[in-house]
């Protein structure tokens, strides 16, 4: 049963929700502007979230590109950039400017035709494209990235749902507003053949063949005192030693640069260090796509590697705490996935740094059931 400060949270979340829709609803000049599919040409879609937050938004661009025979261009944050590189829907990516005239400017000379917003969905920004004169805007009051900084005033068709439904069926909702319905929805990720062949030459130059990858930091949990999504470091020493000394695999512990240094400390503290590496920044985020669609199984928090599992069905195991995996969970149709979860403790605020200083939704979760999910795997 979910805790009480967890209910509370999800109270506040719809109470919020509904009166940013209400405020929509009753000031909105726009709603009452019919949106003409033929017109649209021209698409932008704004979305300054984090890699999964995108990698989400990926299973509405090839129905959106088919249905409307139109370009699609994305505005996203510069730690995201190299996201879209390879993706054959994406026609442009635009760096925001954190400006609001420059953004307005630059958008202005793209001439689009519709924008859809997804976070943050805002006052702001829908008033950014109203003077970017772009004449259509749709999009959805939370994705469960954000509730967003006042209403979208100027949304033609905005979307209210208070049910539990995952992220990506409320990405679909949102082109529903305008008559696409995509039966078939799939995240997309694209690695080049020169980021295989870096990938595969990094492997060999470690002696790698088959292996198991423990992911422990995520988006700026190297920054701040306390990660709300770390699983105590002694803890990951311990399923190191336990796959190590029962299935003789090697452990690759991947993160960023700044994540290396739960990388060290967990090496720190197990006994079998021959095969554990730490990996921490040496691989790109192509490279590491492809380095997790072959790998024999994952452990990792939720965050932007779970979402790369789900997009080639490797096998993982989701260590979860701060989000909601109702709306979180790997979006797959196999079952070769296992979360780990703890709704009794405090859970849900999908935040980077614990509030309360003790990451308890984490710390929940012991050894022994992540040592059980593994025999599942291995």
């Amino acid at each position: 049963m979910e805790s009480i400060s967890t209910q509370i949270r999800e109270y506040m979340r719809k109470f919020l929700l509904m009166g940013n829709y209400l405020l929509w609803l009753i000031l909105s000049p726009s709603k009452f502007i019919k949106i003409n599919k033929k017109e649209i040409k021209n698409v932008l879609i704004i979305s300054l979230g984090t890699i999964g937050e995108l990698l989400v938004l990926t299973t509405i661009l090839s129905s959106l590109k088919k249905e409307l025979n139109c370009k699609i261009s994305f505005m996203i944050s510069n730690e995201s950039k190299n996201i879209f590189k390879n993706n054959p829907n994406i026609s442009e990516v635009i760096i925001n400017q954190n400006n609001f005239w420059k953004n307005v400017e630059n958008l202005k000379k793209k001439k689009f035709d519709l924008v859809i917003i997804t976070k943050p969905v805002s006052t702001k920004y829908s008033l950014m494209c109203l003077l970017a004169k772009i004449k259509y805007q749709i999009g959805i009051g939370d994705l469960g990235m954000n509730v967003g900084k006042g209403p979208p005033l100027f949304f033609n068709k905005n979307f209210l749902s208070l049910k539990r439904q995952h992220v990506i069926e409320g990405c679909l909702d949102i082109i529903r507003q305008i008559g696409i319905n995509n039966k078939n929805p799939k995240m997309e990720f694209y690695f080049s053949k020169k980021d295989e062949k870096k990938a595969k030459e990094k492997l060999k130059k470690l002696k790698i063949k088959d292996y198991v990858v423990i992911h422990p930091g995520f988006g700026g949990a190297g920054k701040i005192k306390y990660p709300a999504k770390l699983w105590p470091l002694e803890r990951y020493a311990k399923i190191v030693d336990f796959i190590i000394k029962n299935y003789k695999i090697n452990v690759l512990i991947t993160g960023s640069k700044k994540e290396k240094k739960f990388a060290d400390k967990i090496i720190e503290k197990i006994e079998n260090k021959g095969g554990v590496i730490n990996v921490g920044g040496l691989f790109n985020l192509e490279e590491l796509a492809y380095i997790i669609s072959k790998t024999k199984l994952i452990i990792a928090p939720n965050t932007s590697v779970v979402h790369f599992a789900s997009v080639f069905n490797s096998p993982l195991i989701e260590l979860d705490g701060v989000g909601r995996p109702y709306q979180w969970k790997p979006w797959r149709k196999d079952k070769n996935y296992k979360i780990l979860f703890h709704d009794e403790v405090c859970t849900g605020c999908n935040g980077t740094e614990c509030r309360k200083k003790t990451t308890e939704c984490m710390k929940a979760i012991n050894v022994e059931e992540v040592e059980k999910a593994i025999r599942q795997f291995l």
